[in-house]
């Protein structure tokens, strides 16, 4: 249990006052987990899993599952399907919480000379639990850590705009516009959830015939009247060769430095591994995070695609 508290003491510049969204390094397999917009943006039906073990060897750090879905709504032979739906299924465990999140994605695309410029929204919600009854306090008097919370249903919308080309993508998103106490209590501080922006872009240089290049960022910002986050910002360079496998580098403004190795298998399977390794004060403490995506692509028509790395630049 001491261990469990010492990781809670170490996030709560984060966490005691208000929650942020996820943070993925490998960003750019599913934006849909921050932005609606990007729904249907593969033009096929794609299901993609994350796993994420953050700051590894620290016990109650956070661990995190998401699962999703989104495809056009129509038939796939059609060339251009205005409407994209999608869903998701996130888990995260922190110490003694535990947050599940169900969102649902509804995409508006509007297809542009050599472009699309595509309006999402999401809702859904999530359930949230935290046993502070396993902890070691300091003070078991404190108000803030009387009562365990079990499965208290915080609701929310997001919306997001996605526009993007052969080689280019820009997206801005507020993935969760409202902000909920996760225990309302009277004359007791809890935590609640914070707004944050998105706001990224990238594009894709060809070398040659067989190696691209691809730099693109997501910077992150999260506010509200009374507390705000640090501003946060993945800056990454990747080179992709024979338009199967990719090599990146990540820099975060957090002081943390990513690796990231991803290998098209196939036309519809691809898999891919991240690790953070960190530069500020809890280096010496953890064994780095490791980050696991595996995505399936449900490709009907493969005539219809040119390369088997892309279905689309992004």
């Amino acid at each position: 249990m001491k261990k469990i508290l010492i990781s809670l003491l170490l996030l709560l510049p984060l966490y005691s006052v208000a929650q942020s969204d996820q943070h993925y390094t490998m960003f750019m397999y599913n934006k849909l987990l921050y932005n609606p917009g990007y729904a249907g943006s593969r033009d096929v039906i794609s299901c993609n899993a994350v796993y994420r073990d953050q700051w590894d060897k620290i016990n109650g750090a956070p661990k995190t599952i998401n699962i999703s879905v989104d495809a056009p709504v129509g038939t796939y032979m059609k060339p251009f399907r205005k409407v994209a739906v999608g869903f998701s299924l996130n888990n995260e465990k922190l110490g003694v919480e535990n947050n599940t999140n169900l969102r649902a994605y509804y995409a508006y695309r509007i297809q542009l000379k050599r472009s699309v410029v595509s309006f999402g929204l999401s809702a859904g919600g999530a359930l949230y639990s935290a046993k502070y009854s396993d902890l070691s306090l300091h003070n078991p008097n404190d108000p803030n850590f009387n009562n365990n919370i079990n499965n208290s249903f915080l609701p929310n919308v997001g919306a997001g705009v996605y526009w993007s080309g052969d080689r280019f993508y820009v997206t801005l998103a507020v993935p969760n516009m409202l902000q909920n106490y996760y225990d309302r209590k009277e004359l007791v501080l809890t935590a609640k959830q914070i707004r944050g922006y998105y706001l990224g872009g990238g594009y894709v240089f060809k070398l040659n015939e067989t190696i691209v290049l691809q730099p693109q960022v997501l910077m992150r910002y999260a506010t509200n009247a009374k507390y705000k986050l640090p501003f946060n910002c993945d800056i990454n360079v990747s080179a992709i060769a024979y338009d199967r496998i990719l090599l990146g580098v990540t820099y975060r403004t957090d002081k943390s430095i990513e690796a990231i190795l991803h290998v098209q298998a196939t036309r519809k399977i691809n898999i891919g591994y991240a690790y953070d390794y960190m530069m500020s004060g809890l280096q010496g403490y953890n064994g780095g995070t490791h980050e696991i995506v595996l995505g399936y692509d449900l490709v009907r028509d493969n005539a219809k695609f040119h390369t088997p790395r892309f279905i689309k630049k992004f």
